[in-house]
């Protein structure tokens, strides 16, 4: 971002602070303040279980001894570790503005929001990683063969002995003799 885009926003902020204290606190989530400390601790938990998910792809990409899967998994990995780092960062400074009554409680639970989807978005592609999308089907799974009309009957698993009649061998194979006795 740019400095003059950064002054601007700043200049914004600090104007429109003082119509927020006229006219009350916006009420962006439409929660109230313990309501957005419940949730605040139930998206946190989730973000820690979604966490420990990863590092399970990670013990596994290591146990394949897959470089690639691993490289990508950790990638994720570290993306996770920063976002839930923000988000409990947050958590704090949400308890602290519901504490002290202050109109930044809606920003601190929306980074607490937006940290969680990002988060389950990386434990997805972190699955991904491992090809672990490609794997989850339930014991009802089943799989059906269809065969196309048209194609010839014979099955080419079924082959008839060599020594079975009209059976034809193809030719067997000369090779010339060894051009020296050191072979």
């Amino acid at each position: 971002m740019s400095q003059k885009a950064t002054l601007l926003l700043a200049v914004c902020a600090v104007l429109a602070r003082p119509v927020w204290a006229q006219n009350g606190a916006p009420k962006a989530t439409g929660l109230s303040d313990a309501e957005k400390l419940e949730k605040s601790a139930e998206q946190v938990a989730r973000m820690k279980a979604d966490l420990r998910a990863v590092l399970t792809r990670v013990e596994e990409a290591r146990a394949e001894k897959d470089v690639v899967k691993l490289n990508c998994v950790n990638e994720k990995l570290t993306q996770v570790k920063g976002l839930l780092k923000v988000a409990e960062q947050a958590d704090v400074a949400l308890h602290e503005a519901v504490a002290n009554r202050d109109p930044g409680a809606d920003a601190e639970y929306s980074k607490i929001a937006i940290a969680r989807s990002k988060i389950g978005v990386l434990k997805g592609e972190a699955d991904q990683c491992i090809g672990q999308l490609a794997y989850v089907v339930d014991e009802r799974t089943t799989v059906e063969v269809q065969q196309p009309d048209g194609l010839p009957g014979q099955d080419v698993t079924r082959r008839r002995p060599p020594d079975s009649p009209g059976f034809s061998a193809p030719p067997p194979i000369v090779r010339p003799p060894p051009a020296s006795k050191y072979h």
